[in-house]
């Protein structure tokens, strides 16, 4: 095997291993909050040594950051389809609107544990600097994703539209932690009328 070869496979093979060490440390503040995050029980969960996460992330709160911050920009991928969306030479219509906002709540609650970490972790970005600005900066994007497709919607205000989404879009995830019963079919129930007033529809 050549040098490239080589070095592509231990590429890819510690990309793999921290990718597993993130996805592991969601899992177990999910399970027992963000407390219990130590680079052993990350460890023990992703099925690595623990010398493996002290490689790949020196200090726990390192661990912390990045685990989040790759959760919330897998999200980017959806932001991105908003504004295509957008970017249609028509006038969006609402029902366009309400299956976009359903995709993002169907990506949130696909497992339901991550919604718990999620929560676990803002709280924990609003005493971290660097994290807070990461989710500024992911709700900024979301925003922006969202405004866009409200202003093809036909909304006056889309950007002040987008921030009420957001805010009923948390609001409904923070009642569904304590409420598992909670589905996306109801928020697309509660999102109808919600959308129609903001778009100044009949």
């Amino acid at each position: 095997m050549n040098t490239a070869n080589r070095t592509a496979r231990k590429i890819k093979s510690e990309l793999s291993s921290r990718e597993l060490i993130m996805s592991a440390t969601l899992r177990l503040i999910a399970q027992e909050g963000i407390d219990a995050v130590t680079h052993r029980r990350v460890a023990e969960i992703a099925g690595v040594s623990p010398g493996t996460t002290t490689h790949h992330f020196a200090g726990r709160k390192g661990l912390l950051r990045e685990s989040f911050i790759s959760y919330l920009s897998s999200g980017d991928t959806l932001f991105a389809r908003f504004y295509a969306t957008a970017a249609q030479d028509e006038p969006m219509a609402i029902n366009s609107v309400r299956e976009a906002l359903v995709q993002l709540v169907e990506r949130e609650f696909a497992d339901p544990s991550l919604l718990r970490a999620e929560y676990e972790l803002m709280l924990f970005a609003s005493q971290d600097d660097e994290l807070g600005q990461a989710v500024t900066a992911w709700e900024a994007r979301a925003a922006g994703a969202i405004a866009a497709v409200m202003e093809q919607a036909g909304a006056r205000r889309p950007t002040e539209a987008a921030r009420t989404l957001i805010n009923f879009i948390r609001g409904f995830e923070l009642e569904r932690l304590v409420n598992t019963n909670l589905s996306v079919k109801e928020f697309e129930r509660r999102l109808t009328p919600l959308l129609q007033a903001l778009c100044h529809l009949e």
